[in-house]
C-alpha cells in the first residue's frame, strides 16, 4: 500500500520512516537490519523518481548514515532491553530458589526432629521396656517363692532393686538427652566453643577445639547432627574415660564435614556399642548414617577417638 501511494504520489515517501518504530517494535533483530534497509532503500529509489541512475552521491550517503544512526539507536535499546528481561528471569529465579530453601530448611529441621523422636522410642524400648519385662517376670517369680523358699526369694528382691536402680539411670539419661538443648539460632562454631570451654571448667579437662571455616554454612540438619555427636562424645569423656586432655577439631572440605574428638583416658570397652547401656553410642551411629555418614570408634587404653565422616553438598 506504501508502494502503490509513492507510485501515485511521491511526496509520500516519508511514510515509510513509521515503518521503522514498527520493525524495531515487532520484528527480532536478525530481521529487523534487512528490513530498514530494504526500506531505506525503497526511499532513495522513490526520491529519485524510481530511477537508480538519479540518485545523488549525497543522498546515498545521507540515507546510509541515517539508516545507520538508527541501527546504533536501535541496537542500544535492544540491549538495554534483553539485559532487562534477563535480569528480571533472574530475579524471578533467585526467588524461586529462596522459596526451595526456605522449604529445604524447614523439612530438614522436621527431619531431625522426627529422628529424634525415633531414636528416643528406641532408647526407651530398648531399655525401660526391656526392663519392665524382666520386672515383670522376676515378681511373679518372687511371689511363688515367698512360700517355698523365702531367702533365695529375698535374693531376688535385691536383684530386682539392682535393676530398677539401673532402668531409672537409663530413663534418667533418655530425658537428659531429650532435654538437651539444640543449636536453635546459635552458630555451630560459637556452641562447640562453648561446650569445650564448660566441659573443661566443670570436669578439669584440657579441651583443645580447632573449628574450621565454613562450619557455620552447613545445613540446619548437618550442623544438629554434628553438635549433638559432640555432645554425647564430651559427655561420655567426663563420665567414664577418666582422661586429662582432649582434641576436638571440626574440619570442612567440598564434599565432607569431618568430626574428630580423641582423649587420653582409659578407652572403650570391647564391643561398647553392643554393650547394655550403651545406648548413646548406638544413637550417634544412627544419627550419622541416616545422613549418609560414617562414625568410628577407635580407642584402647591409651585413651578413644571418635571419627565422624559427613557428605555435604
Amino acid at each position: 500500500m506504501w508502494g502503490l501511494a509513492c507510485w501515485l504520489n511521491p511526496f509520500t515517501w516519508w511514510l515509510g520512516f513509521t515503518y521503522f518504530g514498527q520493525m524495531f517494535g515487532l520484528l527480532p533483530l536478525q530481521a529487523v537490519i534487512p528490513g530498514t534497509a530494504i526500506v531505506t532503500f525503497l526511499i532513495a529509489l522513490i526520491t529519485s523518481d524510481w530511477n537508480l541512475r538519479q540518485i545523488p552521491l549525497g543522498a546515498v550517503i545521507g540515507f546510509t548514515f541515517q539508516w545507520l544512526g538508527g541501527m546504533v539507536i536501535f541496537l542500544f535499546i535492544y540491549g538495554v532491553i534483553r539485559t532487562s528481561r534477563e535480569r528480571a528471569k533472574l530475579i524471578t529465579k533467585l526467588e524461586a530458589a529462596q522459596k526451595e530453601l526456605e522449604f529445604a530448611r524447614q523439612r530438614d529441621a522436621e527431619l531431625a526432629t522426627l529422628q529424634e523422636r525415633e531414636r528416643l522410642a528406641r532408647d526407651l524400648h530398648d531399655s525401660l521396656g526391656h526392663a519392665l519385662v524382666a520386672l515383670s517376670v522376676q515378681l511373679e517369680a518372687i511371689q511363688r517363692l515367698y512360700k517355698v523358699d523365702p531367702e533365695k526369694a529375698s535374693t531376688q528382691v535385691d536383684e530386682l532393686k539392682h535393676l530398677t536402680r539401673t532402668s531409672m539411670d537409663d530413663l534418667r539419661r533418655s530425658l537428659a538427652g531429650l532435654r538437651a538443648p539444640g543449636l536453635g539460632e546459635r552458630r555451630l562454631s560459637e556452641a562447640l566453643q562453648t561446650l569445650s570451654v564448660d566441659l573443661g571448667q566443670r570436669a578439669h579437662l584440657q579441651i583443645h577445639c580447632h573449628i574450621t571455616e565454613g562450619a557455620d554454612n552447613l545445613s540446619l540438619t548437618h550442623a544438629e547432627t554434628l553438635w549433638r555427636v559432640a555432645q554425647e562424645a564430651l559427655a561420655n569423656i567426663e563420665r567414664h574415660a577418666a582422661a586429662h586432655n582432649v582434641d576436638l577439631s571440626l574440619g570442612i572440605d567440598a564434599h565432607h564435614a569431618t568430626l574428630m574428638i580423641k582423649d587420653d583416658g582409659r578407652g572403650f570397652p570391647p564391643d561398647a556399642e553392643n554393650q547394655p547401656g550403651h545406648y548413646g553410642l548406638r544413637g550417634m551411629r544412627e544419627r550419622v548414617e541416616g545422613l549418609g555418614g560414617t562414625l568410628t570408634l577407635t580407642g584402647n587404653g591409651d585413651g578413644s577417638r571418635v571419627d565422624v565422616k559427613l557428605p555435604i553438598l
